[in-house]
């Protein structure tokens, strides 16, 4: 008979036989699995919604959900226990619009024009509303760990693309593969205006002709359909056409079009399209909605506001007081000039006096970023609820242009409302995510502090009761600030071909600036808003019969990669190597 030593050893021996070998799953690359899907921080200050705070509370989740939320919510035995008395949590963060976890797409170079450029392929012109972006979902894009590290758990994706780029989705961002990050599927219709190149609709106007006539004749081929449906006799079998299909559920409410803006003309544009056709819309970006106050207010959509900012100008360059050549009386010779273009004090009595000029326009670069800045706090200001969008914004900046909204007047309830409630409102989402109640999903955001405060930092996330700790956005070391200046040259790749050029960057204590030229035009361009953060250099400027175009880089050591961007022009990629100096 063994003895009691002898069974306990052979008991062990029989448990690590039958455990599968963990070394080497993890050798060959295969996830292990979560150690314990309870949790509990106990004695947080809980924000449950903007304005509903428990000042010392616990928190339970357990298999990614939210199970106990208050001051003396029992703690499960198995719970991984997180002392959080010093810790203020907070719904996770949702993103309104964006493209975080959808690949930009490969330019072809050699593209050939169609032969009919005025009635060109659906999918050469940018219509392809049949486009799930649950098929473009990519879970190991870097935008989503990015946007993690911010504080964003959820987000509404779109496809990339012209006019109309495809129906967008809610994912998480965690990891995983893309299928596995979907939460909500046919969200949206995503439009823009987005011209196609060489070929119809090639102007904002056509894209807007072109929306009017995929409506009409969606709402026709609908029509067809709902007779032969209902008796097929003596009527053609109606031809399958996914463009028009994939209308249908825009024609019937069903879903909406969240259609993006970049300026106050776009605004407008937008709005009376909807106006005539009566489809559902969400307006996004109103980068300047300050214009379009009285038209959104009483158009009364649902919105999402762009959370990128025009750069600041550098404080030396601000204003000194008004020069004696300077007067803000205007006089009678000079004519006025209306107040919606810049304020009637930034003129000069002769445009001889070039100081008194230099100085206005510095004056009114000021102004037009103190608008900018001010722009969610007025629309807050006016009435409208609004969601936030980071659809072209670097997630580096993100966080600093929610604070400079803030200094300039957006509340901080109004903000955390944006990031959260607003959000998951407009997106139907209210009952699964955007405050911490029991029953919703475990998507929090774990700060030391007050979320929007400079001193604070982010300490974890938990994104559908999964917690991940925030790393720190840390500078290539491959490429410094100051590794960006000099001269590179550059292949941008486009349906016409490839275009090759130059562009210089120039570090001066502290500030940048440069110029481009390129292989289509004689002339050299200054470059604007030009911005080194470690090995992410971005742009912009202005391209005859395209308008401002922006470009982001992304520097390593020698050689570079990045993408140019413009409403003309729509995304195309360039790449670029170090010029050797003499």
């Amino acid at each position: 008979m063994k003895s009691m030593l002898e069974r306990v050893w052979l008991g062990f021996a029989a448990a690590a036989l039958a455990v599968p070998n963990v070394a080497a799953q993890v050798d060959s690359g295969e996830s292990l699995p979560d150690v314990t899907r309870a949790f509990a921080l106990n004695d947080a200050r809980i924000v449950q919604a903007p304005g509903v705070v428990l000042e010392r509370a616990t928190i339970v989740i357990r298999n990614g959900l939210i199970t106990a939320v208050g001051p003396d919510a029992p703690i499960p035995f198995d719970a991984e226990r997180i002392d959080a008395d010093s810790l203020t949590v907070y719904a996770g963060f949702i993103d309104g619009l964006s493209h975080a976890g959808v690949p930009e797409p490969k330019e072809e170079p050699n593209s050939e024009r169609p032969d009919n450029p005025g009635n060109p392929p659906d999918e050469d012109a940018g219509i392809q509303p049949d486009r799930d972006v649950r098929t473009l979902v990519d879970g190991k894009n870097k935008r989503i760990k990015d946007l993690r590290n911010i504080g964003f758990t959820a987000a509404h994706v779109v496809p990339r693309g012209r006019m109309l780029p495809g129906t967008g989705a809610v994912i998480l961002l965690g990891d995983g593969d893309g299928p596995d990050l979907v939460v909500k599927g046919n969200v949206s219709a995503y439009a823009q205006l987005a011209p196609a190149r060489r070929m119809y609709p090639g102007t904002d106007m056509a894209v807007i002709a072109k929306m009017r006539q995929l409506h009409r004749e969606a709402a026709r081929r609908q029509h067809i359909e709902r007779l032969y449906t209902s008796d097929p006799t003596g009527i053609e079998r109606p031809r399958y056409d996914p463009v028009h299909y994939a209308m249908f559920p825009v024609l019937n409410n069903e879903r909406p079009v969240f259609f993006h803006t970049d300026d106050a003309l776009d605004v407008h544009r937008v709005l009376a399209l909807q106006e005539e056709l009566g489809f559902p819309i969400v307006v996004v970006g109103l980068e300047q909605g300050f214009e379009t106050l009285d038209k959104l207010t009483s158009a009364g959509h649902p919105l999402f506001l762009t959370l990128d900012l025009p750069k600041e100008p550098d404080p030396k360059d601000k204003p000194s007081p008004p020069s004696p050549t300077q007067t803000t009386d205007a006089p009678e010779a000079l004519p006025e000039i209306p107040a919606m273009v810049h304020n009637q004090d930034f003129r000069t009595v002769s445009f001889e006096d070039v100081e008194a000029e230099k100085e206005n326009l510095e004056a009114r670069r000021m102004d037009d970023y103190k608008r900018h800045a001010s722009n969610a706090s007025v629309l807050h200001e006016s009435g409208l609820t609004f969601g936030f969008s980071s659809r072209g914004v670097k997630p580096s900046d993100i966080s600093n242009n929610i604070q400079t909204m803030i200094e300039h007047g957006l509340s901080e309830n109004a903000a955390l409302a944006a990031l959260t409630t607003e959000a998951a409102d407009i997106l139907g989402l209210s009952a699964m995510m955007g405050t911490v109640e029991v029953g919703k999903m475990a998507n929090l955001v774990v700060s030391d502090g007050p979320v929007f405060d400079d001193e604070t930092t982010l300490r974890f996330v938990f994104v559908d009761g999964r917690k991940y700790d925030i790393e720190e956005a840390k500078a290539d070391s491959a490429t410094s600030s100051t590794g960006a200046a000099g001269i590179w040259s550059f292949v941008v790749s486009t349906p016409d071909g490839e275009i090759s050029g130059t562009v210089t960057l120039e570090e001066d204590g502290g500030e940048w600036s440069g110029s481009l030229s390129h292989e289509m035009a004689s002339d050299v361009r200054v470059l604007s808003n030009v911005d080194v953060d470690g090995n992410e250099v971005s742009f912009s400027f202005t391209e005859d019969g395209i308008g401002n175009v922006s470009v982001t880089l992304t520097m390593d050591g020698d050689t570079f990669s990045g993408e140019m961007s413009s409403s003309e022009l729509g995304v195309v990629t360039l790449q670029g190597s170090r010029t050797p100096q003499l």
